[in-house]
């Protein structure tokens, strides 16, 4: 509903293993609407952070904001992903503005800030986004999930440049962490796909993000 607030704040605990997650994607309604996740991971923690995707929908003002703050030895396995909105009802981007960021601290500093804006009034949002109806950010640091981290690392390298339907870069984030970024001319691709990446760290971590759901 418009004027929307919600706000969660998670503390995990030593050697804990949190998920955060959602029962179904979460909508922007036509109007403004802000929601805020921040996270608290002490030493040895993991915090799985896997909603379902955000869809905007025609008209809506929307701002997200995520922050994990991770000791210095703790984990983090996440994806955020931004939707075109409601396809099937003929709305492509039809949000008047989405405004997402993302930031991760790391014993006290800062290592990655990530930030997405788009907004109707800088020009015509799908014109701006072309072929593409979604967007993923998939975060996975730490020294519990290291190994994984690397493979995927090494996995994305090695896929072909030529891949029209879906685009994927990653980079590495400090020694025992990559940031991989996605972009697909699918919604139910980019979601199959950030399930296919992080299942595997998942599973060794004991935790399945996407059971339970409605």
């Amino acid at each position: 509903m418009d004027g929307d607030e919600v706000a969660l704040e998670v503390e995990i605990d030593r050697g804990a293993t949190c998920v955060i997650t959602t029962q179904a994607s979460t909508k922007a309604y036509r109007g403004q609407t802000h929601q805020e996740t921040r996270a608290r991971v002490a030493e040895g923690a993991v915090a799985i952070v896997i909603p379902d995707p955000l869809v905007p929908f025609r008209d809506a003002r929307v701002r997200q904001v995520t922050r994990v703050e991770l000791a210095p030895q703790a984990s983090l396995v996440l994806v955020d992903t931004l939707t075109a909105g409601r396809l099937a009802h003929g709305e492509r981007w039809s949000c008047t503005r989405a405004d997402t960021s993302l930031t991760v601290v790391r014993g006290g500093t800062t290592v990655l800030h990530d930030r997405v804006v788009l907004d109707r009034s800088h020009g015509d949002i799908a014109a701006r986004m072309q072929r593409f109806v979604a967007i993923a950010t998939v975060i996975v640091v730490g020294p519990r999930v290291v190994a994984h981290a690397l493979a995927l690392l090494a996995e994305v390298a090695a896929l072909p440049l030529a891949q029209p339907e879906l685009v994927m870069a990653a980079s590495r984030l400090g020694d025992d962490g990559v940031v991989i970024r996605i972009a697909s001319t699918e919604i139910e691709r980019i979601v199959a796909t950030t399930r296919v990446q992080l299942q595997p760290v998942c599973a060794t971590l004991g935790e399945d993000p996407w059971a339970r759901k409605w």
